[in-house]
């Protein structure tokens, strides 16, 4: 026989229903979040805010400061006028004239500046 809503009679006599599956359900329980900024901050907390958002911008005003010293710097085509000179703790000195050595450096100084740069704005806008 098709199964069917209507009660059967069994050998016995008892009777049985059909039993319709029960279908899981789930429930989605989001967990509250109190975030950082939507707590009131103390004075303390405001202060060093204030002092740290200030050292990023002193240290993002050097940042380009130095990036556009680099721009305005001029090598000289005689390998004479230019001179690097590098020197460590131990007053152990490098110098070169080179112009395709100055250039090299000073365009991988342009690049590091501008990371640098972009590094300490993202540091900004993220306070």
């Amino acid at each position: 026989m098709g199964k069917s809503n209507v009660a059967e009679k069994t050998a016995n006599g008892a009777e049985v229903n059909e039993v319709s599956p029960v279908t899981p359900t789930m429930t989605v329980v989001k967990e509250e979040k109190v975030e950082e900024a939507a707590r009131k901050l103390t004075l303390e907390e405001r202060i060093q805010r204030v002092e740290d958002l200030s050292m990023l911008i002193d240290r993002w005003k050097t940042l380009n400061d130095s990036r556009r010293k680099l721009q305005t710097f001029q090598i000289g085509a005689d390998s004479l006028s230019s001179v690097v000179s590098l020197k460590d703790a131990n007053g152990n000195e490098f110098k070169t004239s080179n112009s395709a050595v100055i250039s090299s450096v000073i365009d991988e100084m342009k690049r590091t500046l501008d990371v640098k740069v972009r590094d300490v704005e993202e540091q900004i806008y993220a306070e």
